[in-house]
């Protein structure tokens, strides 16, 4: 059951007579990813933030083809929104402190986290609290969060170092570690575990070392230990009747697909959970290419969706499977399988979207949170459909902080398309290479071939800017999963 603070939110900004309101919030309180999960998971009433462009790309995407939702947009100006929008909704004004009338020192409200919010709602209710009450009271339960807030990270810390972490079975390595990395999301304290996350990668690193590049050169009979192994192990596993399909989500990160299993366990749908390793550098124009080429990508290959449809069909037709009998389903594709498909491509680049938007792993959580019904609903629709549905990425993605941006001078010296990234470097020149890795050195970069890439949480930003991106050899890029459904 919803807080009775996060119901009298849902009340304030919604109406019952539609299902879509413009609500002006200059507290900033409906930007919070708590409050906008909570509304979402509570009151089945999604909060979707962005510029003027994005509310309206999502108006017509989203809002128009899901007519049993309610949406608040979150805007700052409703004067310049598209008279067809405003028709739809009703437009309102909202701040936090509007549900506590009687507590004087309303800025003191405004600053605080939504915890302090809930417990001081439900013990006050509408009863008048003066100046020096207000900040006695606020004071008390800070101190109190605070501790809790110790005790969580001591909790899943503790939690975390039971686990024997043995990078040769990723599968459960992987799972364990992103299960208390969802926890500590939720709790708020992963910052506060950012080292224990890190000496977790150094083993990683040391097992990547040894293994990583033998996997790419693996049989793909018995399982597919890498993306250029994907296609070879279906093919190997499958006769030509049977109905397979493969449904590619870029840039989904293990512990998002820990969050997605919650959804597919509610509805009973059965997994066969394990992993494979992104292609290095982990980026989209390698990693799922190699998927769809079912081999080792080459660098002169231009991501789209046309190629990557062109590389789907040629390689089923190579293994005996008719054009017709194979399929590619992009995002501006209609969900519509065809008669007689034996090969079903499905892939979704809207978590890529999201995850390069979001600003910490609390945003993310809430953006995967709010995504996952409508992928279930496809995957269900795919099940149904008689199809064994592989579910996998091209990579994950790390919470990163920049070291310093690249000069004008350091980018001539990389290669053309998909050089250069946050997190990886491709070089045209060897010299040039051996001199960055030289000059370097107390990045620790992993140097293969003519490339480099980040093996920590660092990217190539200005100093400590905060980003989720991908690119490098961290396990939360590279041990990815690839999962079988029906």
């Amino acid at each position: 059951m919803a807080s009775k603070l996060i119901q009298q939110v849902a009340k304030r900004i919604t109406v019952d007579y539609c299902r879509l309101t413009f609500v002006r919030n200059t507290d900033g309180f409906l930007n919070n990813v708590e409050v906008c999960t909570l509304l979402n998971q509570e009151c089945r009433i999604e909060v979707v933030r962005g510029s003027q462009l994005q509310l309206r790309l999502h108006y017509e995407l989203e809002y128009k083809s899901r007519p049993e939702e309610r949406f608040v947009y979150v805007c700052q100006q409703t004067d310049t929104l598209l008279s067809d929008m405003l028709k739809e909704g009703k437009v309102l004004d909202f701040s936090i402190s509007d549900l506590f009338p009687l507590f004087a020192d309303k800025s003191l409200i405004r600053r605080q986290p939504l915890q302090v919010l809930e417990w001081l709602y439900d013990e006050i209710g509408i009863h008048r609290v003066g100046l020096a009450e207000g900040k006695m009271m606020v004071d008390n339960l800070i101190n109190r969060f605070n501790n809790q807030r110790n005790h969580s990270v001591s909790h899943l810390r503790e939690r975390l170092h039971q686990i024997e972490v043995n990078w040769v079975n990723s599968q459960k390595t992987i799972e364990f570690v992103s299960k208390i990395m969802v926890d500590a999301i939720i709790a708020g304290v992963v910052d506060e575990m950012a080292d224990d996350f890190d000496a977790i990668n150094d083993l990683f690193q040391e097992w990547l070392n040894e293994h990583y590049f033998g996997m790419l050169q693996s049989n793909p009979l018995l399982s597919a230990k890498s993306v250029n192994k994907i296609l070879p192990h279906l093919a190997a596993n499958f006769q030509h009747q049977d109905k397979v399909a493969l449904m590619v989500v870029d840039g989904f990160a293990y512990w998002q697909y820990v969050v997605l299993k919650r959804y597919l366990d509610s509805l009973d749908i059965k997994t066969q959970d394990s992993t494979i390793v992104s292609w290095l550098p982990s980026i989209t124009m390698l990693s799922r290419q190699a998927i769809f080429r079912g081999n080792n990508p080459e660098m002169d290959y231009k991501q789209s969706p046309e190629n990557e449809r062109k590389l789907w069909r040629s390689y089923w037709q190579s293994q005996g499977v008719g054009q017709y009998e194979s399929q590619y389903i992009g995002d501006d594709d209609e969900f519509a399988i065809n008669e007689g498909v034996k090969r079903l491509a499905v892939v979704t680049v809207e978590m890529d979207k999201k995850m390069h938007s979001s600003y910490d792993y609390r945003d993310l959580l809430s953006l995967t949170e709010n995504w996952c019904p409508r992928i279930v609903a496809k995957i269900k629709t795919i099940v149904e459909a008689g199809y064994t549905l592989y579910l996998t990425t091209d990579h994950g993605s790390v919470l990163s902080k920049g070291w310093r941006a690249l000069t004008q001078v350091e980018k001539v010296f990389l290669y053309k398309d998909g050089s250069r990234g946050k997190r990886h470097l491709i070089y045209n020149y060897i010299e040039e290479y051996q001199r960055f890795t030289k000059e370097n050195g107390e990045l620790g970069l992993l140097a293969h071939n003519n490339w480099l890439c980040m093996r920590n949480s660092m990217c190539f930003a200005k100093n400590n800017e905060r980003m989720i991106t991908h690119g490098g050899s961290h396990f939360e890029e590279v041990v990815i999963p690839f999962i079988k459904i029906g």
